[in-house]
């Protein structure tokens, strides 16, 4: 696979991964509103818990997106640092410096993290909470909350959002983003866990790779 080819995947991961934890931003609720919207923000509010916590958050993850194209990871995140395991590329952001290194070329590539998370692709999706409609129902023990676009929403490209929750923990098990109503990208998580993630899992392991070539793309 070629380069460009590497980074139109590790777009659509990251477009995808990094909306399912900034789409949980703190929302404004408002005593206007009926009890079912309140409530599904409350229930998304949990769930922002959950991926914000100062202790940090890891789950393992499937995408896929039209049904063709299919992705196998696991992430972690904390504050500004980060960890990806996705297809042959690991992902390890301290919050100072990214590696990304290409298991099947053993090549590690620098790079600055200010400056990936102004990527195109994830600027064009940026998510505007005020311009969705929330409703919640139950599927089975779950939560699944509804986010669709208001008539007047001028910004978001994202026309529908499903994310199903589970009851009691609030963890999330399966995000559903139709974008541009044209497609859905379909998120399943698993081996949730919330807290208790140390910062030693964010800091690229050099010994462990020292027959790298290193390429710095700052």
């Amino acid at each position: 696979m070629n380069k460009e080819s590497y980074k139109s995947k590790d777009r659509w991961v990251k477009f995808v991964l990094l909306f399912c934890l900034f789409c949980f931003f703190p929302l404004n609720i408002s005593a206007q509103e009926n009890a079912n919207s309140r409530q599904a923000k409350q229930i998304f509010q949990r769930a922002y818990n959950h991926f914000f916590g100062k202790e940090g958050v890891a789950f393992t993850y499937k995408i896929s997106i039209l049904g063709i194209y299919h992705e196998n990871g696991s992430a972690w995140y904390k504050g500004d640092m980060s960890k990806s395991i996705h297809g042959n590329t690991i992902q390890w952001n301290d919050g100072k410096l990214l590696y990304k290194l290409r298991t099947n070329k053993n090549i590690v590539e620098i790079h600055d993290p200010k400056v990936n998370k102004e990527d195109e692709l994830l600027q064009k999706f940026k998510f505007y909470p005020d311009e969705f409609n929330y409703h919640i129902s139950k599927q089975g023990n779950d939560y699944l909350v509804e986010l669709k676009a208001k008539p007047d929403a001028k910004n978001t490209k994202m026309k529908h959002v499903k994310i199903l929750i589970a009851s009691g923990t609030y963890y999330p098990k399966e995000l559903k983003i139709k974008i541009l109503s044209l497609f859905w990208a379909k998120v399943s998580f698993a081996d949730f866990k919330a807290g208790n993630i140390s910062n030693t899992v964010f800091q690229f392991p050099k010994a462990k790779y020292p027959n790298c070539k290193i390429e710095d793309h700052r």
